[in-house]
């Protein structure tokens, strides 16, 4: 019997995957999509008579727009956003905030080892008051050779030590960068525009008639590029993270696709 499906239950988007055009490399890999929608639009011109009545239209600039919500923040999809390379790096230093209650040695103790400039990795920090407002400000120090002035600290950086005065207690409020371990990195610059990519998006379908034959599909898009127009990231628990993406056809290609839907009778695809 020839597979020839007409009416189908769009049971989910398993996922939505983004690929380099000049390699084909994946390039990102969405998978807890919500709200996928697959919008097409055309230029409309229409052709009237002598008195104004339309005869005709006719339709041309032919363009589409796939958009959905991936539950979880997205990495990838947010270097995507941005026009933006992922770094990965076990040597990059990130910025650093500690409140730090000062020892009985009038010292306090870093949790990493500090980086920047040479001996001055860290040149200021604040005490915090017992009401938590910010109180003195002290410098580091300049004296070179290890004494502790009043309204200074004496840094070193290498065993992770901050000294003080004598007079100097309760807690400081200090901020700097150090290496911390493997990380990533995504920069958005004022310049940086998304690369235009393909994707596919895949889904799973139902027979209506006999809901336990499922089908395979996927949807195939040549040409997409990222709406970075209005870019918004929710920073909190609950927050989505949300993508457009404007469909676009090869300026010459006069009949280039936008995109192919493609169902199979195999599941497992």
């Amino acid at each position: 019997m020839t597979f020839n499906p007409n009416e189908l239950i769009l049971e989910k988007i398993r996922s939505v995957e983004e690929y380099d055009l000049a390699t084909n490399a994946l390039v990102g890999r969405y998978t807890q999509i919500e709200s996928p929608s697959l919008k097409t639009a055309a230029t409309g011109t229409a052709v009237t008579d002598a008195m104004g009545a339309e005869i005709t239209t006719f339709y041309n600039a032919q363009t589409g727009t796939f958009d959905f919500t991936n539950s979880l923040f997205s990495m990838d999809l947010a270097a995507s956003q941005f026009g933006a390379v992922k770094e990965i790096s076990s040597t990059n230093a990130r910025p650093v905030s500690e409140t730090i209650t000062i020892n009985g040695d009038h010292q306090a103790i870093l949790k990493y080892v500090p980086v920047g400039t040479a001996g001055a990795e860290i040149t200021t920090v604040k005490v915090i008051n017992d009401d938590n407002t910010f109180g003195a400000s002290y410098e580091l120090s300049t004296a070179g050779n290890g004494s502790v002035a009043e309204g200074t600290f004496v840094l070193d950086a290498a065993a992770k030590t901050l000294s003080f005065p004598n007079d100097v207690s309760g807690r400081v409020f200090v901020r700097y960068d150090a290496v911390t371990g493997d990380t990533v990195k995504i920069t958005k610059t004022s310049d940086s525009i998304p690369e235009v990519r393909s994707l596919l998006v895949h889904a799973l379908f139902h027979d209506p008639c006999n809901t336990n034959l499922v089908y395979a599909g996927v949807i195939s898009i040549p040409r997409a590029q990222i709406d970075p127009s209005a870019v918004e990231l929710t920073l909190t628990s609950e927050g989505k993270h949300a993508a457009s993406y404007k469909l676009q056809k090869s300026y010459c290609d006069e009949n280039a696709k936008l995109f192919d839907i493609i169902v199979s009778n195999d599941s497992a695809a």
